[in-house]
């Protein structure tokens, strides 16, 4: 219950004397009533009436807070994700401390050998290779250089019987999750069937043909192959090309076909169909 106009009243601790305006609390006074009518006069010019009724309390309620349903799901899947990634930090962890060295220094070696990895950088004598290998026993070899008698490394899992001599062993502390040991190699040789490659360059992004390629080791074993736009390699299969001539005779007549407009995916699927003699 309240009244109009200044009054004085009780807060709602009950503690102090205060000054409403109606409703509205102006100012506490004192706890002393005497004191607090003496305070009232001094800011109005006269002393209110008392009037005396408490205004409710206000409580702050802390507002209990509920995790959402689709942040605890987010939650449990980076729960998980971190999970997995752990799993394959303990098996990367566990694939580095199992590599040894192989042999000593200055031995000569013959292993089959897994390609890991190839890349190319430049060095201070031009372009040079990178093999990494890892054999059976999962010990790690690294090679530099641009030996032909590794062109039969192509793609990561490629194994081929390799001879080597061992240049140096030692601990890679940069390459993986934790250090582990590497076997340098060098003097590569290999028995595997030399590649001959030709490409030719098409560049018609209209109908998704980048280049063209052979890969020729003879006549019963040779891949023909057209990167697209998005560096796809997609395979097509010629018949009867019985020598690497007449593989890189069949690249010249197709780099032909596109100058006139009439070379296409098509064409490449289904080129054993096509009216044309192999040469």
């Amino acid at each position: 219950m309240s009244i109009q106009g200044y009054h004085i009243s009780k807060g709602a601790d009950d503690i102090y004397w205060i000054l409403n305006d109606g409703d509205f609390f102006v100012k506490n006074l004192s706890k002393d009533l005497d004191t607090a009518k003496i305070r009232a006069k001094e800011k109005l010019g006269f002393i209110p009436p008392v009037s005396i009724w408490h205004r409710q309390k206000f409580i702050h309620i802390q507002p209990e807070y509920k995790t959402p349903d689709w942040l605890l799901f987010n939650d449990h899947i980076t729960t998980y994700k971190k999970h997995l990634d752990h799993i394959k930090y303990l098996i990367k962890e566990k694939d580095c401390e199992s590599s040894n060295y192989v042999g000593s220094i200055g031995d000569v070696l013959e292993l089959d050998l897994e390609l890991t990895d190839l890349f190319a950088f430049n060095s201070d004598y031009g372009s040079c290779n990178c093999y990494k290998f890892k054999d059976s026993d999962n010990n790690r070899f690294i090679y530099f250089g641009n030996s032909g008698q590794l062109d039969c490394f192509k793609n990561t899992g490629d194994n081929f019987k390799v001879s080597f001599e061992v240049k140096r062993q030692y601990e890679d502390e940069n390459h993986d999750v934790v250090p582990y040991k590497l076997n340098h190699i060098t003097k590569v040789k290999t028995n595997a069937p030399k590649i001959k490659y030709e490409v030719t360059q098409i560049h018609n992004f209209e109908v998704g043909i980048y280049e063209i390629w052979v890969e020729y080791i003879s006549k019963k074993d040779y891949k023909f192959y057209y990167i697209d736009n998005s560096n796809n390699k997609i395979l097509f299969y010629p018949k009867n090309i019985k020598t690497f001539k007449a593989a890189k005779e069949l690249l010249y007549d197709l780099y032909d076909l596109n100058n006139e407009g009439k070379l296409s995916k098509d064409y490449l699927i289904n080129i054993n169909n096509q009216e044309r003699k192999l040469k």
